[in-house]
């Protein structure tokens, strides 16, 4: 009988642990990795473990009482997320982070048209988040957790600031006319640059025919 009781004891103690080395993927809702991430585990019997999430090398822990682990997205880009989720080992290997969104950041000329290579930071709470240039389409989107953030974005010496809250968008405009050779100009320079160039031309061809009327009048002389 004592010997049964034993069994059982030594039975119910390996049930209420369980050795494993769960791999758990920890995404957005789009399915992006949350690489880089600081996520911590609590498990029942009191103990936790803090580490930086990376795809490449997920964390192992063993000895789980009975499976159970509560995991805690809590930051993510050096934002807060503070998303858990208590699972079960064997019974699910992905936790989808639901305040995870996304930015979306458009900037335009003065015609409309998209202006892409302006510099765009990304900052929360004075500390910067995101760097990047928009694309050729004016476009520049990245995720972020769900939070308020402070936008600047910088074009031909130009600076321009706004607040938004992700997930959102965000459109900046330039008093951008025209690009030439890479070098920004707004509809008042490019109508100056217009008329300079006109008034040089003016000025080129008159040269030009006063030259050729002095040259015809000293061949005339000369023949004289």
């Amino acid at each position: 009988m004592k010997r049964l009781i034993f069994v059982l004891a030594l039975m119910f103690i390996f049930a209420a642990y369980v050795t494993a080395a769960p791999r758990i993927r920890i995404i957005a809702p789009d399915g992006t990795s949350l690489k880089g991430a600081l996520v911590k585990v609590e498990l029942l019997d009191g103990r936790s473990y803090e580490f930086i999430l990376d795809p490449d090398n997920p964390f192992r822990i063993k000895d789980v009482p009975l499976g159970i682990m509560k995991v805690t997205v809590v930051s993510w880009k050096g934002v807060p997320v503070g998303y858990s989720e208590e699972i079960k080992i064997g019974e699910k290997d992905v936790i989808v982070v639901p305040n995870i969104g996304k930015l979306v950041v458009r900037t335009i000329g003065s015609r409309g048209q998209s202006l892409g290579g302006v510099v765009v930071k990304v900052l929360y709470q004075g500390q910067l988040v995101e760097e990047g240039v928009t694309d050729e389409s004016g476009i520049y989107s990245v995720l972020l957790p769900n939070a308020n953030y402070e936008i600047r974005v910088s074009y031909g010496g130009e600076e321009k600031v706004k607040q938004v809250s992700v997930p959102g968008e965000a459109e900046f405009s330039f008093d951008v006319f025209v690009e030439l050779h890479g070098t920004p100009f707004s509809s008042t320079e490019f109508i100056g640059l217009l008329v300079l160039t006109i008034i040089l031309v003016v000025i080129t061809y008159i040269v030009a025919v006063e030259y050729s009327n002095w040259r015809r009048r000293r061949l005339v002389k000369v023949v004289k």
